[in-house]
This record gives structure tokens, sequence and C-alpha cells, in this order.
């Protein structure tokens, strides 16, 4: 907030999404307020609300002696503590300006969050320039409701009212160019209108819209969109096995797009190294458990599937010396045991188009049919994919002989190796299993002891219960048998 755009705003009347207080700096009252215009901006699909002191009713700048950095609820600051009572958590940005030789403070509320905001557990709304319980109002609840459902997060703007030159500044053009094959546009008109049709920028008179599809993907510096410094890349670099020392930790700082190579470069430098050995050209190169093109896949898929409503919570990236974990804010939308077979679900269709137009995810499946495949090949442990906490975890381990392996590790390899065959239009067998965990014929009863145990567990079964044990063809648990066709 300047005072051009506080210029901008004393010219509108009172509204929705728009309140002019004198000195009120009741802490309860601008709680309430803030879910008020939240909600309100919400149903009429406005990014900002916004509350002002110093201006009176009649809009005349007056002054205000309320002082947000300073006042306290309860010993607590009250920025702090109004931060704590907003569910879901917003960004609010109170700014002190002198106009006219007078002492402003405007509030700007942006609406970011997937779901009705709550001040102390409940939540409000305006009425023309009444403040409402919600609850009192069920058919402007249901519009509330109604109008979350008909936008998307990467379609709000991250940054409004942008020249061209601001926009050239803010994002890598370069980098879009080169990623979307727009090599044969060359004028800048042309470019501005490319950005229009993918959604990276929306015209908006004679000025542009930063959409939160574009900076988050194309910026040249996060730090430059407030709102989207929290969805940037984490990675951690831990001592052994747990978090108690950590050798790294770094956020990335630029768009996903542009910083996606530095990204993973960054990964495979923290990796541990499990051997070294030498090129036919005498080069040594260090070898590692962990496939480049499996942690490339997980990362561009972390990226997409997010859930961008989860605030405060980095997609993260934590590497110890015997795992890695790849951590997404948000559980995933299908069951976490059927990522592999069930068609996928994305939650950032936008995001996860360009991602796909770019060639960095698979425009088919979820791209961990091609992780499994990769650790089978080079006969590494499964990945385990967990629901925690509202998080998406999934984890990559160091290289593990069978008889290593606890019966969980097992189970889990078996799983996937079962579901990934069929997905092939074949069947898991004894001979198949030992040719996943590197089994020679003669160890064909490890394979079997295996498959028994996987079977008990109940995640596997045999495609023909009826067929001999020389012949018994197994299949995941939720694909039909011979009997159930």
């Amino acid at each position: 907030m300047d005072e051009k755009r506080f210029r901008e705003l004393l010219a509108q009347n009172e509204s929705e999404v728009l309140e002019y207080k004198g000195n009120n700096s009741d802490p309860e009252k601008i709680g309430k307020y803030i879910s008020a215009l939240a909600n309100s901006a919400a149903m009429l699909s406005k990014q900002f609300a916004y509350m002002i002191w110093g201006v009176s009713d009649e809009k005349e700048v007056i002054g205000t002696n309320f002082y947000p950095e300073s006042e306290k609820k309860g010993g607590e600051p009250l920025i702090s503590w109004l931060e704590r009572m907003i569910d879901p958590r917003l960004f609010i940005d109170f700014k002190n300006l002198t106009i006219d030789g007078k002492h402003i403070v405007a509030l700007s509320i942006h609406m970011t969050a997937g779901r009705p905001v709550a001040f102390r557990g409940s939540r409000y709304i305006r009425s023309g320039s009444s403040l409402k319980n919600l609850g009192e109002y069920p058919e402007k609840e249901r519009e509330l409701w109604r109008s979350f459902d008909a936008k998307t997060f990467e379609r709000e703007f991250a940054k409004t009212s942008c020249s061209q030159e601001e926009i050239f500044k803010l994002l890598d053009i370069q980098t879009y160019i080169d990623m979307l094959n727009y090599s044969n546009i060359s004028s800048t008109e042309e470019i501005l209108l490319k950005m229009e049709e993918d959604l990276i920028i929306e015209k908006s008179s004679d000025c542009y819209n930063i959409t939160n599809l574009g900076a988050y993907t194309f910026a040249k510096d996060l730090k430059m969109f407030e709102e989207l410094r929290t969805h940037a890349v984490r990675v951690i670099r831990y001592k052994g096995v747990n978090k108690l020392s950590a050798l790294s930790d770094t956020t990335a700082s630029k768009g996903v797009v542009v910083g996606f190579e530095g990204l993973l470069s960054y990964v495979r430098q923290y990796l541990p190294v499990q051997e070294e050995e030498y090129e036919e050209s005498g080069r040594k190169v260090q070898k590692t458990d962990y496939p480049s093109l499996a942690i490339r896949e997980l990362v561009a898929n972390q990226i997409v599937h997010q859930d961008f409503s989860v605030r405060g919570s980095n997609p993260m990236i934590e590497i110890y010396d015997n795992r890695v974990e790849i951590i997404n804010p948000g559980a995933p939308i299908n069951d976490a045991n059927r990522l592999l077979d069930l068609p996928p679900i994305s939650r950032n269709e936008e995001l996860a188009n360009l991602f796909k137009k770019m060639h960095l995810v698979e425009s088919r499946g979820s791209g961990i049919d091609k992780v499994v495949i990769i650790l089978e090949t080079e006969n590494l442990p499964a990945p385990t994919i967990e629901a925690k906490e509202n998080n998406t975890i999934v984890t990559l381990y160091q290289r593990k002989l069978i008889s290593d392996m606890n019966d969980r590790e097992r189970i889990n390899a078996i799983y996937y190796h079962a579901s990934r065959l069929y997905l092939e239009n074949s069947f898991m067998t004894n001979k198949s299993v030992r040719e996943r965990f590197g089994l020679t014929p003669k160890q064909s009863g490890m394979a079997s002891k295996v498959i028994t145990l996987s079977v008990k567990s109940g995640i596997v079964k045999p495609y023909d219960e009826n067929a001999g044990n020389k012949f018994m063809q197994y299949i995941p648990f939720w694909a039909d048998s011979y009997n159930e066709q």
C-alpha cells in the first residue's frame, strides 16, 4: 500500500471489501472485520479487502492515533495475536502512511484461503456496511462456499497493476520462451499475448496482473511475491539418520520452473554417496542409491500436487544418510496406496497443464509408475507413500538386500512389484520376485516366503487360487481375480 493506492481507495465508498475507521483499536473488533472482509472478498471474487484507520465515514482524512505495531492483546503483540486467531492464516499487511500531514493506517487483506475465514472459531460476513455472523445467513454461507469452487489458486493475482517493464523485470521471460518453445516470437506484444494465453499474466485496462501461476513458475526472485515465499522448495541435508543436526538448510529463491534444474543439481550434490568408480575415460564418478530420474520425477510431482491452501508449510526435501524424504503440503487426493493405478487427480490443474506442456511431468499417470520401474530395474527398495498430518511423504531408501529388509519393507516391495506387472498386463510370479530382488533360482524358497508373507498381509492375492504352486500367479489386492471376473 502506498499513497497512490490509498488515493484510489479513497475515491471509493465504503463497501463489503472496504472499511473506514477513525481510532478503533479494539483487537476483537479488528479480528472480526478481517474475517468478514476476507469472506466478502471471496464472494465478490476480489483478491484484496481493506481496512483503513484515520478516515471518517464521509471520507475525510482525519488521522488516527492507532499504531498497530505498538498495540498488544493480553501481553502479546496485536499483529501476531491476530495472525494466530485467524484460520486459515492470511497475509495481512499493516502500513503506516502520512497523508496530507496526518497519520493513516491501511490494512491490506490478501484473500488466498480456499475456505471461509474464521476469527476465534467464528466466521463473519459484511452485510452492506454491517458486521454479521455468517451462521445467521445460511444462503450467504452457501454462496461463499460456491465461490471457492469457482476459482483456483493459480488464477489469483500475486501482483497487480504492473507495467510491461515490471512484467519483464519480475519474470524470467527468456526461460518462459525457451521452456515453451516460443523462439519464433520476437515482439513484446506477441510475448505478452502468449503469456495471457498461458495464464501467466492477465490484462487489466492499461496494465497487467501477474497470476500466482506466473509468479510461482517464472519469478526471478520469489521474495518479490510475499504470498508465494512459503511455497518455495526447502532442502535440508541432515547429519546421520535423524533431525538432530543439519549440515545444510536452503530454500529455493527462484520460480519453480526457472530454478528447477538448479534445485535438482543442489539435491544431487547432497545425496549420500555409496561408492566411487572410474569411467572408461579414467574420470572418477560417485554413485548413489537415489537415481536422478526418480528424484526428478518426484520433485516435479511434489511441486505440481501440493495443496496451496496449507499455509506456512514449504514443500520439503529432507536428505538423511539412509533415505530421502520428499514432503508435500496436503494429503493425497487419491488413496496413498492407489497412486499407481487410479487415474491421477490434480488439485492444481493449471500448474499441472503447464508442467506437462513443458515436459516436466508425465502427460499420463502420476509419475509414480516411472519411479517404481526405475527402482526395480536397479534392485533398489520400493518407495513408501504416506499421508501424515496433512502432508504427503514419499520416501526413497538406500540399497538393501532382501535379507536385510524387515517384513514391512518386503511387503511394500511386493505390492509395488505386483501392481506394476498387473498394469503391464502381466502377473507376479516366484520367478519375477527373484528377478526383482536379485535372487538366484536356488533362492526360490526365499521368494516363496516373501510372497506368502505378503498374501497373508492382504496386500496381494493369487490370481487363480486353484492353480498349482508351480503356476501360481499373483495380483494386487485391488485387482479382480480369475473367480471375481
